[in-house]
């Protein structure tokens, strides 16, 4: 099943009005508020909603599910803290319920992924590289992990809904370059 597939069982959950039976998680998005200067185009669930359109029709379900299941963690750590709303936490706390959601979906041989996915969609965010920068050698070793190429398209998806001053797209695309760059290296080397 590619993401266009599981696009379809989702407009259909939405439609049928059978979504939040289905993914109580993610529709206890609804009202968690974000902050505005990042995300503009609206309250959580809106930003998950837009970051799963983005998700390109092709892509492998893992990244559909990795997206939709990223911010599942706001609904409970999001607090309004020194004049801002932050969501401290949200990627570790939302990746414990992700096994509930995949069992629930018939989907356990994917969980172990997707946990992956969304325990570490907002990696960028920690690793303040710039152009021209190398990365380290611990974010050589991650860039390796055998999903990282999916979880640039979950970035990128996030990114895509992401209204504001978010740099995550301009850096997952340099990162993508990184990556190509040193996959090159090691060609040329071996």
């Amino acid at each position: 099943m590619d993401a266009s597939q599981c696009k379809k069982h989702l407009a259909l959950w939405l439609a049928d009005g059978s979504f939040g039976e289905k993914l109580p998680e993610v529709a206890a998005l609804r009202g968690v508020l974000q902050a505005d200067e990042y995300h503009a185009e609206g309250d959580a669930f809106v930003h998950t909603m837009l970051a799963v359109e983005a998700v390109n029709d092709d892509a492998d379900q893992r990244v559909f599910w990795g997206v939709l299941l990223h911010d599942i963690g706001k609904a409970l750590t999001t607090e309004f803290i020194s004049g801002r709303w932050r969501s401290h936490g949200h990627e570790e706390a939302g990746a414990k319920l992700v096994p509930a959601v995949m069992l629930r979906m018939g989907l356990m041989d994917l969980a172990e992924d997707v946990v992956w996915l969304v325990r570490h969609h907002d990696f960028l965010l920690s690793w303040n590289l710039k152009p021209g920068d190398r990365p380290t050698a611990r974010q050589r070793r991650f860039m390796e992990h055998p999903l990282f190429p999916l979880l640039l398209q979950v970035n990128a998806a996030d990114a895509a809904a992401s209204w504001g001053r978010s740099n995550k797209g301009a850096d997952g695309r340099m990162l993508e370059e990184m990556l190509e760059k040193q996959v090159a290296r090691l060609k040329t080397e071996g």
